[in-house]
């Protein structure tokens, strides 16, 4: 015997009702994926940028916690504040006196500490116009030589600090933000330069930046002074403006 199968397809009919349902449900899904995706990429975006600002700005907040006293100062190169610079100090110290009749002087540090090679000697600074005078400057010097826990160098007068510190550095140092949305840290110049003609180093901090803008508030021998730093960073469609406040030691 023979049992004869028959099979049944779908009509027409019934595909254009799948079709149609499926659109409906896609249609309805579509923008829900999207939005996910959209979300996730967001997420991830300003993470990022969180996490680039923070580290950009603790960078500069390091710097300028350890500037030499009273030689922070701003500029507005291309918008409003958008530069910082100061003594970038490699050694600061305390010393029991300062030798000598006549230039080379002698400072002899009294805290048994490592006195390391440097280029300049920064003793009792009072503003950033006195320490940007250089080489005339009343509060900045040539290092001579270094031994031991005693530093030559020159000066036209011996000079003196009612709280006996004083500070070494090689360099001074600026974060500058170009025109190419990029905030570079300049060295490897004098006081008595200009970072952007005579700065032999260059290296980007951040890019990116929408804007930074730098307010140094110099406080005076008994308060100490602040840095306000506002830096706005865009990756995609995530923006992200983070804000600091730096306190400074000022007293030299």
């Amino acid at each position: 015997m023979r049992t004869k199968q028959t099979f049944k397809g779908f009509t027409l009919i019934e595909l254009i009702i799948v079709i149609i349902l499926i659109g409906i449900v896609a249609g309805v899904l579509y923008p829900v994926i999207i939005y996910g995706v959209k979300s996730s990429k967001q997420y991830s975006e300003a993470k990022e940028i969180s996490v680039r600002a923070r580290l950009a700005v603790e960078r500069i907040s390091r710097d300028l916690r350890y500037a030499i006293p009273n030689s922070i100062r701003t500029h507005s190169i291309n918008t409003s504040n958008d530069s910082i610079e100061f003594g970038d100090s490699k050694f600061q110290s305390h010393y029991s006196t300062i030798d000598g009749v006549s230039s080379p002087y002698t400072l002899n540090d009294d805290t048994g500490l490592t006195v390391p090679d440097a280029n300049y000697i920064s003793v009792y600074n009072t503003s950033p116009d006195n320490f940007y005078s250089y080489p005339s400057s009343p509060s900045v010097f040539d290092v001579v030589s270094v031994s031991g826990n005693q530093v030559q160098f020159n000066a036209n007068e011996k000079p003196y600090s009612p709280n006996q510190r004083y500070s070494l550095f090689d360099t001074c140092a600026c974060y500058s933000l170009d025109t190419d949305g990029k905030i570079y840290r300049y060295s490897g110049y004098n006081p008595g330069q200009d970072f952007q003609t005579d700065a032999t180093e260059k290296n980007i901090l951040i890019d990116n930046v929408q804007s930074v803008e730098f307010k140094y508030y110099p406080g005076n021998l008994s308060n100490a002074a602040m840095v306000s730093i506002t830096l706005t960073v865009k990756v995609g469609d995530s923006q992200i403006t983070y804000h600091q406040e730096v306190h400074i030691r000022n007293v030299p």
